[in-house]
């Protein structure tokens, strides 16, 4: 595999840059006394050389960073030899054959839903290759996935891209490494590397995370010559569904009530034939819209789903899987709204059947599951702490609502509380509901309680006695639809009318109804709607917060900046704020400092007396105050928000 274009020649650039600028001021630095000596005549020249002295320390830190060893990290898990799965490291060599990469050294076996590979340097010459794979992506996925997966991983150590890509990444390791020590050294010695650290890892990290999104395109195409393009996106839709599958199948072992050790996660999945999730087609669906809609940022080492998808020319085919087969109910209707043929591939949303542990780990699939479970008691007895703290505390918030309804009447939202501990700590589903009605007849349209009321519902319509097949696609008017399955559509209807955070989960859930019925059509609207409402929220997510004036009296004001008053004697200036998005209050602090401050904080990476002092009284007032306030210290230079006005800032008493 070539090199990726776009981006190698710049990264190439970044590299050399950052090693030669490094080794060079480091010679430079740690000869200063000698030259310095020779090139002054006489006295002048011992002095400068006796004030030269303490440079070669600060010349031996450059030197010392870019011929550090670069360590490749431990190689953790159960290592596999082809005694062990023949079947495994038959099809490994065929896949790697197809690809074209070197062999490889070592193979891994671990408890990740995932699958990776390394290649490093040797000492004295070559490569080491090792290859790991997540058991429970062999357990939950077909042969010919993770056989794609296999050609996506091999591709990053196939030809001249494998030994470069792996040069990249210690690379970055290196330089990430490095910033974190030098940020936990002060003083003066470091400040050439300081200086030149703070200018050069910012942006060589900017251009490897840009290569590596290459690189991963570049794999996945690989993948899907090898295997075929439908194969390849399938591997990464299942592993996407599958592995938030699997998530929640964690999730429901660690909270069981009755739990006293940790739960075999890996032997129960080896034993067991499927999870509970997704329930069927339609939530599988829902989650997969919810996965294309993530975008891909920044400072990601792989794309998103969807861009992945995207650049293996498959965006349409994915609409296609939501189309129902001809003959089946909703067809017509979905092939009115796409231009698409209604024939396609199936949506990989089951565990697969066999899977691909069965075929390639045979007899020993149980005995390695049973081992790498065994490997992390420690992890799992963590997490099963984790899950009882959470379960005690719900417990402990259920008896307060208990003890406050023996005082007084709860409000509506405790009453939706009291219902959701109901059902999910005591499983009293039908008190729940009744609970719930009640509240509704009190407080019509009270959204918390129309969303449990609609959950409740459906949860009890999907209890294996009153569950439909998973196959089987109902149209607009079946007689065979549930009366709990309308109820449930009309409550989520009725909470999707009103505005607010919840609306996302109201349209996904409409969706999934939608589908479930056959109404292609209204599925659609559903889904283009909530996929524009998610992507409008995580964009609100990720961009910087946006401020509105504080909202606050007069009379409130003054009592918050006297209590205030020796942080506003400290900051050049104070702002009260209140975030848009979640309209919680926030204080932004500018900390009086000068230039010569700014120019000793960059040499020595100490912030300035006065940032320090500003940050003290922060930790010391605010407790004070009874309003919940989020502190935001700023530095010289930020730029403040255009709300950052005379109305919004607080004043001391007289000023």
């Amino acid at each position: 595999m070539a090199r990726p274009g776009r981006s190698g020649w710049k990264l190439s650039s970044r590299l050399l840059l950052g090693d030669a600028a490094l080794a060079g001021a480091g010679l430079a630095l740690g000869t200063a006394p000698l030259w310095l000596y020779a090139a002054l005549p006489g006295a002048l020249g011992v002095a400068a050389g006796a004030l030269a002295l303490p440079l070669p320390v600060a010349g031996w830190a450059m030197l010392r960073l870019p011929f550090s060893s670069r360590p490749p990290g431990p190689e953790d898990g159960l290592l596999l030899t082809p005694a062990d799965a023949p079947a495994l490291f038959r099809e490994i060599e065929q896949v790697r054959a197809q690809v074209g990469a070197p062999a490889l050294d070592a193979v891994y076996l671990n408890s990740e839903c995932n699958a990776s590979i390394r290649q490093h340097r040797r000492l004295w010459g070559g490569t080491r290759n090792v290859l790991w794979l997540g058991l429970p992506l062999l357990e939950l996925l077909s042969a010919d996935a993770c056989r794609a997966i296999l050609a996506h991983e091999c591709a990053h150590i196939a030809g001249r891209h494998g030994r470069y890509a792996s040069r990249v990444y210690f690379a970055r390791l290196q330089w990430q490494e490095a910033a974190r020590q030098l940020a936990r050294r002060k003083g003066l010695a470091n400040a050439p590397l300081r200086l030149f650290m703070n200018w050069h890892v910012p942006r060589f990290l900017a251009a490897s995370l840009d290569f590596a999104r290459e690189c991963e395109y570049q794999a996945d195409a690989e993948s899907a010559r090898v295997c075929g393009v439908a194969c390849a996106s399938d591997a990464l839709m299942a592993t996407c569904l599958q592995g938030r599958a699997l998530h929640e199948y964690a999730s429901s072992l660690y909270a069981d009530a009755a739990a006293t050790e940790p739960p075999w996660l890996l032997v129960r999945l080896a034993e067991d034939d499927s999870l509970a999730s997704p329930r069927d087609q339609a939530e599988a669906q829902i989650w997969l819209h919810q996965a294309l809609c993530r975008p891909t940022s920044h400072d990601d080492t792989h794309p998103s789903l969807a861009d992945r998808l995207a650049a293996l020319k498959v965006p349409r085919a994915l609409d296609e899987r939501t189309t129902p087969a001809p003959g089946m109910p909703g067809a017509q209707g979905m092939a009115s709204t796409h231009s698409l043929p209604a024939t396609s591939r199936p949506l990989p949303w089951r565990r697969a059947q066999p899977c691909a542990a069965q075929e390639w780990l045979q007899d020993r699939r149980l005995p390695l599951a049973r081992a790498l479970d065994d490997s992390r008691r420690e992890a799992a007895a963590q997490a099963l702490r984790e899950a009882q703290d959470e379960r005690r505390e719900a417990v402990a918030a259920h008896h307060d609502l208990l003890r406050k309804q023996r005082l007084r009447a709860l409000s509506a939202d405790e009453r939706a509380r009291m219902a959701w501990h109901a059902a999910m700590l005591a499983d009293d589903v039908d008190g729940a509901m009744k609970l719930l009605q009640e509240n509704l007849r009190d407080h019509p349209g009270h959204v918390p309680s129309l969303c449990e009321l609609a959950t409740l519902l459906q949860r009890q319509n999907a209890r294996p006695d009153a569950a439909p097949d998973a196959n089987t696609t109902r149209g607009p008017d079946d007689a065979r639809r549930e009366p709990a399955q309308d109820a449930a559509e009309a409550l989520w209807r009725e909470a999707a009318a009103q505005p607010g955070p919840h609306r996302l989960a109201c349209l996904r859930q409409l969706t999934a109804i939608a589908l479930r019925r056959g109404d292609a059509g209204q599925a659609l609207a559903w889904r283009t709607e909530a996929d524009q409402l998610e992507r409008r929220t995580l964009a609100e997510y990720t961009a910087a917060p946006r401020y509105e004036p504080h909202g606050l009296g007069e009379p409130e004001l003054r009592r918050l900046a006297d209590m205030l008053d020796p942080l506003l004697l400290a900051a050049t200036g104070a702002w009260l704020l209140r975030d848009a998005a979640s309209g919680h209050h926030v204080l932004l602090v500018l900390a009086r400092e000068s230039w010569i401050l700014r120019a000793v904080g960059a040499l020595t990476g100490e912030p300035s007396y006065l940032r320090r002092d500003c940050q003290a009284l922060l930790q010391r007032l605010l407790p004070r105050v009874q309003r919940n306030i989020e502190p935001l210290l700023l530095a010289a230079g930020d730029p403040l928000p255009g709300v950052c006005t005379d109305a919004t800032r607080l004043r001391r008493a007289g000023a």
